[in-house]
């Protein structure tokens, strides 16, 4: 009796193939970030008419800055969660599990490719925005923008604050009135004693008597006036300081919550691409049950 050689076939069963190549899959992604960048674009352009419709050129009717600002981010949250979901989801029930890898590995996976969503998804919104295809919207954005600020303007007008000065300085009493060379170097004097933070004596005596004997007023009625367009000047320069201050903390608040935005989107577009694999694995109809 001779021992013979036994060939072993193993069968593997359908799926379970390993592959060579990179665990991405390209299709699922890039259609999960077009459906996340439609769906920032069209809630984009809702939000810029919710916000037209909030602002009015009357103060009175007009919602608060702070109120705006609190619906802004709210808003621009929804949006983020709404759409990092959705694409997040498409591309984690779209894509082909392989056999190689355990539930918690297909998941894993799964949430990767929900990242790369987020990823290429903010790339394509980016792209949209800088470009004619978000005309529409930006302009309504601008426009809430241009409308809020057009209201402030009509309510309150203020002139250059240092020609309102000099005018208030200058002001004749029907006698010769100072001429543009005046002007100017009291100008001159007004701009350089506020960059030096003090009024020199020397010109503030210049300007009174050179004021005084043009205009036919009092030396102290020049002084008086000098002094008081200097304090106004100091006002405004004080103001927009602090314009400035507030600019600046507001342009920090703002970074920061769109890097926080964006971070709860990545973990949005993680989450719903394991649940949408799980579905795909369960084969679980969102609309007609199981």
């Amino acid at each position: 009796m001779s021992l013979g050689s036994t060939d072993v076939v193993v069968v593997s069963p359908p799926g379970s193939e390993t592959a060579a190549g990179s665990y991405l899959e390209w299709s699922p992604i890039l259609g999960g970030a077009v459906l996340s960048a439609a769906i920032s674009t069209i809630m984009a352009a809702f939000g810029s008419a919710i916000g037209l419709s909030l602002v009015s050129a009357e103060t009175g009717r007009s919602t608060s800055l702070m109120a705006l600002a609190i619906a802004g981010a709210l808003w621009a949250l929804w949006v983020t969660v709404s759409a990092c979901g959705a694409g997040g989801y498409l591309a984690g029930r779209m894509r082909k599990p392989l056999g190689d890898a355990s539930a918690h590995e297909r998941g894993v996976r799964d949430g990767a490719h929900g990242l790369v969503v987020w990823a290429v998804g903010a790339l394509l919104v980016a792209f949209l925005t800088s470009s004619s295809l978000m005309g529409a919207a930006r302009t309504a954005a601008s426009g809430a923008a241009s409308l809020a600020s057009g209201a402030s303007s009509l309510v309150s007008q203020q002139a250059d604050p240092l020609a309102s000065a000099l005018d208030t300085v200058m002001r004749s009493n029907g006698a010769t009135p100072p001429t543009q060379g005046e002007r100017e170097e009291a100008s001159r004097i007004l701009v350089r004693s506020l960059a030096n933070g003090s009024l020199d004596a020397g010109d503030r005596q210049y300007v009174a008597s050179r004021m005084a004997a043009r205009m036919n007023i009092p030396q102290a009625e020049a002084e008086k006036r000098i002094d008081d367009a200097y304090a106004g000047l100091n006002q405004a320069k004080e103001t927009a300081k602090q314009a400035a201050e507030k600019a600046r903390r507001t342009g920090i608040i703002v970074a920061f919550l769109t890097a926080a935005v964006l971070l709860v989107g990545a973990a949005a577009a993680y989450l719903a691409a394991m649940l949408g694999g799980r579905h795909r694995d369960e084969e679980i109809d969102l609309f007609g049950g199981r």
